[in-house]
C-alpha cells in the first residue's frame, strides 16, 4: 500500500481494502470556503458512494482539502472513485467560478490502515481536522501532544464533542446521533492519533 511520504507514490490496490485518502487543492487554494462549496462537494461525495459501492466510515471536507476513511467494493478500484469525486466537483467548482478547464485538485494521498488500532486512528484524525484547523471553537488546550500521540485533554472531552458535532461537513455528528458522547470518547480514549499525522495534510 502507498506510504506516507512527500511524493505521490504509486498505487497498488486491493479489492474490498480499507483506505485513508486526504486530497487538496491546487496550490493550497481555498476553493471550498464557503459552506454551500462544501456542500457542492458534499453532495458529489454522496453520490459516488452510493454509485460506487463505497462505504463510507468518515469524511471531513475543509476549504482546500478533505479526508476520508472507506471500504472499497468488490470490482470498483478506489482511484476510478476518487476520479469521479474530482472530475465532478472539478466542472462544478469552475463552473461557479467561470474557469472552465482549471485544475482544481492536486493530488491524493492514500494509505490502508492496519488493524483495528490503525483503523481507528484516522477514524479520530478525520474527525479532530475541523478542531486543528480552527473552524469549530474549543479550548485551545484540548487537544495535547503527549508522548508523541495528540490526544483530548482529560475533562475536555464535553467541550470537543459539543464543538465537532457542529461542524456539518464532517461525519462526526452523525456518530454523536447514534452512538453518543461515551462511544466517541472511548475511541479517543482507546486510540490517540500520531503525531506523524500532523504533517499530512496536502
Amino acid at each position: 500500500m502507498a506510504e506516507w511520504r512527500e511524493f505521490h507514490p504509486p498505487h497498488v490496490y486491493e479489492q474490498n481494502a480499507c483506505y485513508f485518502v486526504t486530497a487538496g487543492t491546487v496550490g493550497r487554494q481555498r476553493l471550498l470556503d464557503t459552506a454551500p462549496r462544501r456542500a457542492l462537494l458534499r453532495d458529489i461525495l454522496r453520490g459516488a458512494v452510493r454509485d460506487y459501492a463505497i462505504t463510507l466510515h468518515a469524511w471531513v471536507i475543509l476549504a482546500n482539502h478533505y479526508h476520508l476513511l472507506l471500504q472499497t467494493g468488490s470490482t470498483i478500484p478506489v482511484w476510478k472513485f476518487i476520479k469521479r469525486l474530482h472530475g465532478e466537483s472539478a466542472i462544478r467548482l469552475n463552473e461557479l467560478d467561470g474557469t472552465p478547464g482549471r485544475k482544481v485538485w492536486y493530488q491524493y494521498w492514500d494509505h490502508s490502515p492496519r488493524g483495528q488500532s490503525g483503523f481507528w486512528s484516522c477514524f479520530n484524525y478525520v474527525h479532530i481536522n475541523p478542531l486543528k484547523h480552527g473552524y469549530v471553537r474549543a479550548c485551545t488546550e484540548a487537544l495535547l501532544l503527549q508522548g508523541g500521540q495528540f490526544r483530548i485533554a482529560s475533562g475536555r472531552y464535553p467541550e470537543v464533542h459539543e464543538a465537532l458535532a457542529h461542524y456539518p461537513f464532517s461525519s462526526y455528528h452523525a456518530y454523536m446521533r447514534e452512538y453518543g458522547e461515551a462511544f466517541m470518547t472511548s475511541t479517543w480514549t482507546h486510540y490517540p492519533i500520531p503525531e506523524r499525522f500532523a504533517h499530512d495534510d496536502p
